[in-house]
């Protein structure tokens, strides 16, 4: 009885058949012929585009991430730059800033000490303006009581009488 397993084997319960033995092995040779003529190839031909499509998809995706770490490396880079050249503009803003402040400053306080000169000036020339008009009315006022002893004789009394009033007109003048 032909069974596979049998035919396999070559060999059956009752004992063992060469011929049998010798049918499955050509049947086995000639399928290995006909899979290695029209199979194998077809079968490594895939198996090579296969491993050429993977070696270059291999090949492919290290180029670009070496790319990629080009890019990150330059992006890097500008980063870099972009923020040494952010804190250059930020010392730079600081120094101008603090340059500005000082020359405000100074011309704040130059504009003080010339207000200051100019109000000390000012102060002084009215207080020569007052003292000379303080003096011109005093000398007046003196002309004027000597003016008056002169014009008529008075007598002690009335000569003090006569410089009160006129020291009490030059109070309320020079108030």
């Amino acid at each position: 009885m032909f069974t596979p397993i049998n035919m396999t084997l070559g060999a059956t319960v009752g004992g063992f058949y060469i011929v049998d033995t010798i049918v499955v092995l050509v049947s086995f040779a000639i399928l290995l012929v006909l899979l290695r003529k029209f199979a194998w190839a077809p079968i490594i031909k895939v198996m090579e585009e296969r491993e050429n499509f993977v070696a270059t998809e291999i090949e492919t995706a290290q180029a670009k991430r070496k790319e990629a770490e080009k890019y990150v490396s330059e992006a890097d880079e500008k980063l870099l730059e972009a923020r040494k050249e952010a804190k250059r503009l930020v010392v730079e803003a600081k120094q101008s800033a603090t340059k500005l402040e000082d020359s405000i400053v100074s011309e704040a306080k130059q504009t003080a000490r010339q207000m200051r000169m100019d109000a000390e000036d000012e102060i002084e020339n009215e207080r020569k303006e007052s003292f000379q008009e303080m003096q011109e009315t005093v000398a007046e006022i003196a002309f004027q009581i000597a003016m008056d002893i002169i014009k008529k004789e008075m007598s002690p009394e009335d000569q003090k009488r006569l410089i009160q009033e006129r020291l009490d007109t030059i109070g309320d003048d020079l108030v």
